[in-house]
């Protein structure tokens, strides 16, 4: 099936469940999607020793990509069959340091559905509940 034939809960489930491959992104963020809901998505994250950038730390484009990745998951959860979506804008604040080899969990979550933009927010947290970096996205509907 080709994914306009899913909403995006019914895309993104399938995903988790294995029945579809996660994104080629995946295999450079390794990123396992392990919870979705309507207007609420995890993702475990795992930096790694190749995501170090000169300073000596995880490069903030890790986070960075990983809170884009959650937040546009949470306005896909909230997609009709056929629908799009695009960021038009991603506001992220680095709270703390990640580690190679430790394990985050990645969350987005709808904060606003509109008819042409949607709202939400993503954080990087470890097992603590600890915020590592928090976002704020706005995403634009397409409709075909």
């Amino acid at each position: 099936m080709s994914k306009v034939e899913y909403t995006g809960l019914e895309f993104l489930t399938a995903v988790k469940n294995g029945e579809i491959p996660h994104a080629p992104m995946a295999k450079i963020i390794p990123m396992k999607l392990v919870e979705v809901q309507q207007g609420y998505i995890v993702y475990e994250v795992t930096p790694e020793d190749t995501h170090i950038n000169l300073q000596g730390g995880i490069h903030g484009g890790f986070g960075a990509t990983v809170l884009d990745s959650v937040t546009g998951a949470a306005a896909h959860t909230m997609m009709e069959k056929g629908v799009n979506f695009v960021t038009t804008d991603l506001n992220i604040k680095m709270i703390r340091p990640m580690q190679s080899g430790k394990t985050y969990r990645g969350v987005g979550q709808l904060i606003n559905l509109g008819r042409t933009l949607v709202i939400t927010e993503g954080r990087i947290i470890d097992e603590n509940n600890k915020i590592y970096a928090h976002a704020t996205a706005t995403l634009m509907i397409i409709r075909k």
